[in-house]
């Protein structure tokens, strides 16, 4: 559903949408969510509800079900169409997410192979420093490890 349709309310749209499954709904029930019960949004924003209902109907993100409306409401039921889009804003979602905890976790993972390095050169110059180093070289060592498994389990979920 991209925002060039000139959906109104689009966010207040998609917030329903990324929280419910939209199975019979009449107006009101899209009134309630986007808390269209109050006096100083209702006319206006009621207005832009009803004109985003038929831009949704026209774009097939919703459907009328003929059996369960009425002469006075509309019943509206999702499509295959929504639950697509949904999936696919909360894989968006996951990977703006993602994106930003992966690099967090390889400038980390960059600090600690350079703690690393730094520690095998005190130990290079002298040997006798192992036991009371051993310890941090190998916290570092499964910190990494486990920033790696991270990163993959994060690939594994996009894919």
């Amino acid at each position: 559903m991209s925002k060039s349709v000139n959906l109104p309310l689009y966010h207040d749209f998609l917030k329903i949408f990324m929280d419910n499954e939209i199975i019979n709904w009449q107006a009101k029930h899209f009134w309630e969510k986007m808390g269209l019960n109050q006096r100083y949004r209702a006319k206006r924003c009621k207005q832009l509800m009803y004109v985003g209902l038929r831009v949704l109907l026209k774009c097939q993100y919703l459907e009328i079900d003929e059996k369960q409306s009425t002469k006075k409401a509309f019943s509206y039921t999702e499509t295959l169409r929504l639950n697509e889009l949904r999936n696919q804003y909360k894989k968006q979602k996951l990977e703006n997410i993602f994106l930003i905890k992966e690099t967090e976790f390889i400038n980390q993972i960059n600090d600690k192979k350079n703690n690393l390095t730094f520690l095998e050169s005190l130990l290079s110059n002298d040997k006798t420093l192992e036991k009371h180093l051993i310890n941090h070289k190998e916290k570092l060592e499964n910190e990494i490890r486990n920033m790696h498994s991270n990163i993959r389990l994060m690939k594994d979920i996009m894919s």
